[in-house]
């Protein structure tokens, strides 16, 4: 069988009610390219016997992969490996697809002079509710811009005029598969971009103005994440990992970034009840180590101060 050029992947758990909105999407595109993989994440709603039946008269290929509950990234991770397509772009399961979404992204990759130097084509999405894109444009000429600036300005045109900043990508699959999606022992989360950040390190990213998505905000209460809100140890292995594995990586890491690195290991810690030595143990730099200690007692205040501190 031929391999799809696109393989769009939706982790899930308990999200029978929204899948075939998300379904819907998929059947709408101009270009059906693609297969859809479904990673269910132990999901005890019929999810399965609902993917079977639009497997049975879909117009693309549908993989649909029963796992055991153990969180979003497990079930990435399980999803990247059954990937057959060349790009990859990951559809929340109570989101959509654009409906030239397949099209604009194959599109952009084909335009670009050396796609051998780049990880992902990054767009924006459009929340129908507020009838707004999730950010402001990209200005002409971001992709001339080094890494730091590059994050700067998709941070602030994410924040711009109340946004919610979401963004979605087409991704190489061999590089989601190629490089280990880091799950500290004993978590169900951590969040994705110890993944794309390690990956960033190796390649670059193209930022485009194409929404790709359609975000549905009142609907982001995700199953797959409802127990990891009020849990800060994901953001202190998010911030370790990262002082240990993507700033020695990527100079393009430095000043303010570091520092607000270290300011959120410092609080997460605090959170989490980590101990001071323990933490620094874990941290391999001085340097790491002499910016946390910085911050260690005015987060530990911050902490007390905060909503359940």
């Amino acid at each position: 069988m031929k391999a799809p050029a696109v393989s769009i992947l939706t982790p899930t758990y308990n999200r029978a009610h929204v899948l075939p909105r998300a379904y819907g999407s998929l059947c709408r595109q101009s270009c059906l390219d693609f297969e859809w993989v479904v990673a269910d994440d132990g999901s005890s709603d019929g999810t399965r016997a609902l993917i079977e039946a639009l497997a049975a008269d879909a117009p693309f290929a549908i993989q649909y992969l029963p796992l055991p509950h153990r969180g979003k990234p497990y079930a990435m991770r399980d999803g990247f490996a059954a990937c057959r397509g060349e790009y990859l772009y990951e559809l929340d399961s109570d989101d959509e697809l654009a409906e030239t979404a397949v099209e604009r992204g194959l599109a952009i990759w084909a335009s670009l002079a050396h796609p051998e130097e780049y990880h992902d084509v990054n767009g924006w999405g459009w929340v129908p509710e507020q009838q707004k894109p999730t950010g402001l444009p990209f200005p002409e000429g971001i992709n001339k811009l080094p890494p730091q600036k590059q994050r700067a300005l998709s941070a602030k045109l994410g924040k711009g005029a109340g946004l919610c900043g979401e963004q979605r990508s087409f991704r190489r699959t061999a590089h989601c598969q190629g490089y280990p999606f880091p799950i500290p022992e004993g978590l169900s989360f951590i969040p994705e971009n110890v993944l794309w950040n390690r990956i960033y390190c190796d390649y670059k990213r193209f930022y485009t103005n194409e929404r790709f998505m359609i975000y549905h905000a009142a609907e982001q209460a995700d199953s797959l994440l409802a127990n990891t809100r009020r849990d800060a140890r994901p953001a202190y292995e998010y911030y370790l990992y990262h002082f240990n594995e993507i700033f020695p990586r990527d100079a393009s890491w430095r000043g303010r970034e570091t520092c607000a690195a270290a300011a959120g290991l410092a609080l997460a810690a605090a959170r989490c009840g980590a101990p001071y030595k323990a933490s620094m143990r874990r941290l391999r730099s001085p340097g790491a180590r002499f910016l946390t200690a910085l911050c260690w007692l005015p987060m530990a205040l911050l902490h007390r101060l905060l909503p359940g501190g």
